[in-house]
């Protein structure tokens, strides 16, 4: 059997670069047994680094964008003449795959594709936080939500969280709905050494700096505790050069200048897995304050290293995480000041339940949503 899996795409989205990038390792598991040949799709723009990670015996690449300039030249032709992503279908259906995922909108021409397709809607965020987006982006999603909910055949949603939104938005929709919940893959044994910048006690911060993530809680709950005579530092990593967040991270920066935070705050911006893995397993506590998640990589990442969460009070994450976990209001620095204040300088347990079990209920429903 050919599965196709697609890992095109930048850093701009991480989450959705390792989303495919965990299901890829997880079908290479079960390749032997189950007689898998995976077909890894990439693009010019599919970090180079993530392309050597998934290399394997059972696994081949198909880069999109290594093509000769007459076939681009006339794929762009066709698909203008036709108002179709020409190129995208012959370039799928040349690999002859049985199965396509993740697909995250739907185009007509995808009825000419000759495998099973998969559809994945990441979350609803728009629907529920609608200020974070301008009136086009929530029109966008919007049209392309309902197309795969009315159009695709299968669809799969990251939680059952989502799946009752899904059900609540779109109740006519009459394709097979998954709930896939995925885990997190990390090779603990490759660890860098701590940036001279972070001291040896710290929490940690692993978002892209996006409004929705909710930087300022953490930033306001560190000033809180300044008040209170407190000190404690925390590492914030992700990627926060991209043009899209450059008011919300000017906003933060300036937080963090008018209450003299800077001693007690890094920054790293994008890092390599390598480098956020070792300081995940070094951190006193992984701190989850985001507003809204379809399910969070981080809290997975956490689980995965057995580290103690400190997550905000939403229903995604109750449904997430259950131990070695302490919640609070998203909207409350002081809840969470409270909570760092009382795992500061104590000892932080480990989790005791072993993640392989995760990793084992997700290879199966992986599976069994793909390959049957």
């Amino acid at each position: 059997m050919r599965v196709g899996i697609l890992l095109t795409g930048d850093y701009g989205w991480a989450g959705g670069l390792y989303y495919s990038l965990n299901i890829i390792r997880l079908l290479q598991a079960e390749a032997e047994s189950r007689q898998l040949s995976i077909v890894v799709i990439v693009n010019s723009s599919t970090p180079r680094e993530l392309i050597r990670e998934i290399k394997n015996r059972h696994t081949t690449l198909a880069d999109l964008d290594q093509k000769s300039w007459i076939y681009r030249a006339w794929c762009k032709i066709a698909g203008k003449l036709r108002g179709t992503n020409t190129r995208f279908i012959n370039d799928i259906n040349g690999l002859r795959l049985d199965v396509l995922y993740p697909l995250i909108n739907y185009e007509p021409a995808h009825e000419k594709l000759n495998c099973r397709r998969y559809y994945w809607i990441y979350d609803f965020q728009h629907k529920f936080l609608p200020e974070l987006f301008t009136a086009e982006e929530i029109n966008r999603r919007d049209a392309t939500f309902r197309d795969i909910a009315e159009k695709a055949q299968h669809i799969v949603l990251s939680s059952y969280d989502a799946e009752t939104h899904f059900r609540n938005f779109y109740p006519q929709s009459k394709a097979t709905v998954h709930v896939y919940r995925f885990v997190s893959l990390l090779d603990r044994g490759l660890q860098a050494s701590l940036p001279p910048t972070v001291p040896s006690d710290y929490f940690m911060v692993c978002n892209q700096f996006w409004p929705h993530k909710n930087h300022l809680v953490v930033l306001k709950a560190i000033a809180l505790l300044v008040q209170r005579g407190k000190s404690v530092h925390v590492v914030f990593t992700g990627k926060y050069d991209d043009q899209r967040n450059q008011h919300y991270v000017q906003e933060l920066r300036a937080f963090i200048r008018e209450h003299r935070l800077d001693a007690l705050v890094t920054l790293t911006g994008f890092i390599s897995r390598e480098e956020q893995t070792t300081l995940m397993v070094n951190a006193r506590a992984i701190i989850q304050p985001s507003f809204f998640e379809g399910w969070s990589t981080v809290i997975e990442d956490a689980k995965a290293l057995r580290k103690f969460l400190v997550v905000s009070d939403i229903a995604i994450n109750r449904e997430q995480v259950a131990d070695s976990v302490v919640f609070f209001s998203p909207a409350s620095e002081h809840e969470l000041a409270d909570h760092m204040q009382n795992l500061n300088g104590q000892e932080v347990h480990q989790r005791a339940i072993s993640y392989a079990a995760d990793i084992r209920r997700s290879q199966e429903t992986l599976t069994k949503i793909l390959l049957n």
